[in-house]
């Protein structure tokens, strides 16, 4: 098995040739279905000009979507995101053959190949998560941290269902010695983010000697770095960290794009939001929109829009409190908006107002901001950006991310921004959204703290 480790670098490429024939190889079987004699050449013509641009648009998409990036979280999230795919892909390819011929590429072949190259790529996919699970095995983890650390770690792998590692043993900071010993029987160590640079350079060395991989949670000094330029003074070399803030250029482009976005969606959906307010108003008595004070850019408050799910004055007598699972004030049309995300679209119009971003960390309540830096320091720079509709910490986090994880999440985005990213997380986001899971509240399974959840 280790020998075959090897040829981790090129599962990615393997896996993207594999999608891309079996898109070309979908519409091929749908003219084949739809002309079972012969192909029309007027019909034909059109899509033989298009198969390059169809494989720019599978690869650009499908890597937008995080399919190459290896996450390992089962076929479940796998195959949303094929879904999402396919559906741009469809959707690309009916605008090239329009551009292209007009109206001679068949609109039965494009829906019929949607389904063919939905099936066949989500056989592909299980085959190789397969193969890559049994040549891979559940891979073993050495978890590293203080004593009172390590338990809060080892919650969120353990808990983590499909999860290809499994936590082999936790060590202590103060039994580092006998790492070099119990490397030999895993396959990757985990560092916790509070150890001393000096022990995570110690352990890092280690893990490169024994050719084990090494994960380490960031902290900010980490997530700076990440994004840092190698500089000389005189004969010294230096990492330049700069400021974790967007320059004006970058903030002048995501205005740009935020507008453009947030106009044509505006356009688009209108129909949506019409239908949404009507219902909101004869589920429940009360106002359609619920206008709720949050943090935005520079820590200033603004208003923010969602269409209500709950009944009206639901923190009449709580106060401010977060939603939990299965929230009783939640109305069942609320129940069905919070799912379909469609409770979030009037935010469009903060976009255009300029409180908010397309893409950005969430916006919080100023009384939870005012806990979560006092505990997290930090949680202040998520507030040197607009919050957004979405973001990485919604992407790749949960409603049970504790607010620790999120602005971890928060913070590199920052760090990394770029319209590139900025897209990724956009596309990332529609799979997220076809799932309940992410939108649910708390779960009162479990005690809840507030300054550990946003």
């Amino acid at each position: 098995m280790q020998r075959l480790r090897i040829l981790k670098p090129f599962l990615p490429y393997l896996l993207a040739a594999g999608d891309l024939l079996l898109v070309i190889l979908g519409y091929f079987l749908a003219f084949s279905v739809r002309f079972p004699v012969e192909v029309p050449v007027f019909n034909w013509q059109p899509f033989i000009q298009v198969i390059p641009w169809v494989g720019i648009a599978t690869l650009t998409l499908f890597g937008g979507l995080g399919l190459y990036q290896g996450k390992r979280n089962g076929p479940s999230s796998m195959l949303k995101g094929v879904v999402t795919g396919i559906v741009g892909v469809m959707i690309v390819t009916m605008a090239l053959t329009f551009w292209f011929r007009g109206f001679a590429f068949p609109r039965s072949v494009l829906i019929l190949a949607m389904f063919i190259q939905i099936l066949i790529i989500c056989v592909w996919r299980y085959f190789f998560w397969y193969i890559e699970r049994r040549v891979y095995g559940k891979q073993e983890l050495l978890v590293i941290g203080h004593d009172l650390e390590v338990p809060g770690v080892l919650e969120k792998l353990i808990g983590s269902p499909g999860c290809w590692f499994g936590v082999r043993k936790a060590l202590s900071l103060e039994n580092l010695d006998s790492l070099p010993a119990l490397l030999r029987n895993v396959d990757a160590v985990l560092v916790s983010p509070l150890l001393p640079r000096e022990n995570k350079a110690s352990i890092i060395k280690t893990c490169l000697e024994a050719r084990r991989e090494a994960y380490v949670v960031p902290d900010l000094y980490d997530i700076m770095l990440s994004h840092g330029s190698m500089l000389q003074l005189n004969d010294l070399p230096v990492v330049e960290v700069r400021d974790i803030r967007l320059s004006f250029i970058q903030g002048a482009t995501k205005r740009t794009i935020d507008l453009f976005l947030a106009s044509l969606c505006l356009i688009v959906l209108t129909p949506i939001l019409v239908v949404c307010a009507v219902i909101v108003a004869m589920s429940s008595p009360g106002p359609v929109f619920y206008i709720q004070e949050r943090t935005g850019l520079k820590g200033k408050p603004f208003l923010l829009y969602k269409f209500r799910t709950m009944v009206h004055n639901a923190e009449k007598h709580t106060g401010p409190v977060l939603s939990s699972e299965n929230d009783p004030r939640t109305t069942r049309v609320g129940r069905f908006m919070r799912t379909t995300r469609l409770d979030e679209l009037p935010q469009l119009f903060n976009v255009i107002k300029g409180n908010m971003s397309i893409v950005g960390p969430r916006p919080e309540r100023p009384f939870f901001v005012e806990q979560f830096i006092n505990e997290f320091p930090d949680y202040r720079y998520r507030y040197v950006v607009k919050p957004g509709l979405t973001g990485m910490a919604q992407v790749f986090g949960k409603y049970t991310t504790s607010a620790e994880d999120k602005l971890r999440f928060d913070l590199y985005y920052i760090r990394n921004y770029s319209p590139l990213l900025d897209l990724k997380i956009i596309l990332q986001t529609i799979p997220i959204a076809l799932g309940s899971e992410s939108a649910n509240g708390f779960s009162n399974k479990k005690s809840y703290k507030p300054s550990r959840s946003v």
